[in-house]
């Protein structure tokens, strides 16, 4: 209810209704920002692995595209014969065990227990070896005393100053106005826009619905002109389903009933705006959002409603609920990244600045 209404405001118009409770959310920033400086000052590293680690993550709240990344480095690394190790806290899950476990094994679990994003991303990448601990600096401890990888990715690792981390990548949604990067809850910023100095590499992510993109960029130059900087399209290829999937080409003649809980909801929308015949309906829900069986039924009755062709999400969300009839096809959108400059330039760089060694056979 209050992400609800929280995104109403930031993306409230000029003039609007809303003006009064924004100005109360900036008077709320300050206070964050008070209180995010002095926890600053206490926070040390404590963990420091022997086995290079490079975390993948932003300062801003909601999605940024920081999770496909994380899949396509460690998709690359792997095709290099790299052992790959993944790092993540399962965010939304309701267990607390920690794991450590290869890809394919994670992906057998329920989301519950290890988190949808999670259970996405071991699904894409079977032969990674994935450490999940409600503390990140602990399962990238745990990872690293196995000894069985090469490297270790962090999945939103910005925030933990607890661990040490070789390379910092961030990452940064190129779609996002330049009037909602302000500090949380005013804006989306959930850091301040200094701490970009300590960032090694950017990858600007969405540029196909960038604005401002040079705007963008001369702005995170003020803060940071040494980092590299790649830009980061996201591709949609195909619709994917329990059963079967088809090319993207089969939505051009589709109506679909979209919905995802997703942190930026919005690129998703206009990515399948572009794609289908018509969206009959969008429903946006809370990042991580939690389906009760009351809302599957919401769902579905809207489809009936609408006589949608097909139900589609985000994969995030579909591994959470893929079991559930909603007496139509039901469908995720598979998507690709394409970089600039090339993914081997990236790895290539990641190579260079970590000198990776593989495990000799």
């Amino acid at each position: 209810m209050f992400e609800k209404l929280w995104k109403k405001i930031i993306r409230r118009k000029r003039l609007s209704l809303l003006s009064l409770l924004a100005f109360i959310l900036w008077i709320l920033s300050l206070f964050y920002r008070i209180i995010l400086t002095f926890y600053r000052q206490f926070q040390k590293i404590e963990v420091t692995t022997k086995t290079p680690l490079i975390s993948i993550g932003n300062i801003t709240v909601g999605g940024t595209g920081k999770t496909p990344i994380v899949s396509f480095i460690a998709q690359f690394l792997l095709n290099e014969n790299y052992r790959v190790g993944i790092v993540s806290s399962g965010y939304g899950r309701k267990s607390t065990e920690s794991y450590i476990l290869p890809g394919y094994k994670i992906a057998r679990l329920d989301s519950s227990e290890i988190g949808d994003e999670v259970k996405h991303l071991a699904g894409i990448l079977p032969n990674a070896l994935f450490s999940i601990h409600s503390v990140k600096a602990e399962a990238a401890r745990l990872l690293d005393k196995t000894g069985d990888v090469d490297i270790i990715l962090v999945d939103d690792g910005f925030q933990h100053r607890k661990l040490h981390r070789d390379m910092n990548i961030v990452t940064i949604d190129a779609s996002l106005q330049e009037k909602h990067l302000k500090l949380f809850p005013y804006g989306l910023l959930r850091e301040p826009e200094k701490r970009l100095s300590e960032a090694d590499l950017f990858i600007f992510t969405r540029t196909e619905f960038a604005r401002e993109l040079s705007v963008l960029v001369q702005k995170i130059s003020k803060y940071n002109h040494e980092a590299d900087r790649y830009f980061a399209r996201f591709k949609a290829t195909e619709i994917i389903g329990c059963k079967r999937s088809f090319p993207i080409k089969y939505l051009e003649d589709k109506s679909v009933l979209l919905f995802a809980g997703i942190g930026n909801f919005q690129a998703l929308n206009k990515q399948v705006f572009h794609l289908c015949t018509d969206i009959d309906f969008a429903l946006e829900f809370s990042d991580h959002q939690e389906y009760t069986k009351e809302l599957l039924e919401k769902i579905k009755q809207l489809a009936e409603k609408y006589d949608s062709d097909l139900i589609l999400t985000t994969g995030k969300d579909f591994v959470k609920i893929e079991d559930f009839d909603f007496g139509r096809d039901f469908y995720y959108l598979n998507q690709t990244i394409d970089l600039d400059p090339g993914e081997e330039k990236l790895i290539e760089h990641i190579q260079k600045e970590l000198k990776l060694k593989k495990e000799q056979p």
